[in-house]
């Protein structure tokens, strides 16, 4: 394995669940106005490009202001609008009757004027992303902010290609707002003291990303935290002690949950039967890979095949 490339374990697993961005509403508002965003299974993000608004979230209510940008990684219900109080209407009805090419519709009455890009982040596989759940409910770079900063081009880049609405725009548009997901994840886990940021966190420390590095190529091995620590230049007792404060779960468990990842994802998109996906993800019986998946995904492996093609055949 070439180890110059165990810290870009961020991007492979990105693309292996193909975790992708979409751009939905470029939205010009005056006061009064507002909009309603109701809960997903998506993670969404809003990017502030000019004026202020307010984003309410349950009972809590952020002043964002020109350049912020939040990312909602659970899909939580919200709303955003001018102020807590303005009377907000559901974003699909907004959508609706503005029609399509619509791009000088404004929104609202005619006080002072915000710009917003709003966004979301949708992958392939049902229930928590492995990247985003690593995050708390609501990640928040202030335009003011050194972070944030940073994000002008990518942000600049992303409302030109939207605005032009050329031929293959929808493409670039795409992989700019996966851009500016890795932009804002890197920014998180900077800023999270020790631990606090799990393995997205510990790929910043080169034994750690090793370490992960080694599991990630291989995860169908019978790995041993010696094995690991030995190729990673440390020693056992280092490796699971700094591996178990900075990730935040022991690596035996780890490889668990990146086994079951790898199965899911055979499950969803191969035709192998059970007996091979075990073998293949590292169990020797199929009776120990059931027993092991039920527990992660919380519904046995046959279950999950049957529900992720019927939501890929549709009703």
């Amino acid at each position: 394995m070439d180890l110059t490339h165990a810290s870009d374990l961020l991007g492979q697993i990105l693309e292996r669940t193909r975790l992708r961005g979409q751009l939905y509403c470029r939205t010009v508002a005056r006061a009064p106005w507002g909009l309603r965003f109701a809960p997903t299974t998506t993670a969404t993000l809003h990017l502030v490009i000019a004026g202020t608004c307010h984003l309410t979230q349950g009972r809590d209510s952020v002043a964002l202001g020109p350049g912020d940008v939040v990312l909602l990684p659970r899909g939580d219900g919200h709303a955003v609008a001018d102020s807590p109080r303005s009377p907000k209407q559901r974003v699909e009805d907004w959508l609706a009757s503005r029609g399509e090419g619509a791009s000088g519709y404004v929104l609202g009455g005619s006080g002072v004027e915000s710009r917003m890009l709003c966004g979301f982040f949708a992958f392939d596989e049902p229930g928590a992303h492995p990247v985003l759940r690593l995050l708390p409910e609501r990640v928040h770079l202030r335009g003011a902010s050194e972070d944030a900063r940073a994000l002008l081009p990518t942000v600049s880049m992303l409302e030109q290609e939207y605005a032009r609405g050329e031929r293959g725009s929808s493409v670039i548009v795409s992989r700019l707002l996966d851009i500016l997901l890795v932009q804002v994840l890197r920014a998180w886990a900077d800023a999270q003291p020790p631990g606090g940021a799990g393995w997205l966190g510990a790929l910043g420390d080169r034994t750690l990303a090793s370490a992960l590095g080694w599991m990630h190529a291989e995860p169908g091995r019978n790995w041993t935290v010696g094995e690991l620590a030995q190729r990673s230049g440390t020693s056992r007792a280092t490796l699971a002690r700094r591996f178990a404060s900075e990730v935040g779960v022991a690596p035996h468990e780890y490889l668990t949950r990146l086994r079951m990842q790898e199965a899911a994802q055979a499950l969803r998109e191969g035709q192998d039967g059970l007996a091979a996906i075990a073998v293949r993800v590292g169990y020797e019986s199929e009776f120990a890979f059931n027993r092991a998946f039920r527990r992660e995904m919380g519904m046995p492996p046959g279950e999950y095949r049957r529900k992720a093609r019927e939501e890929v055949q549709g009703p």
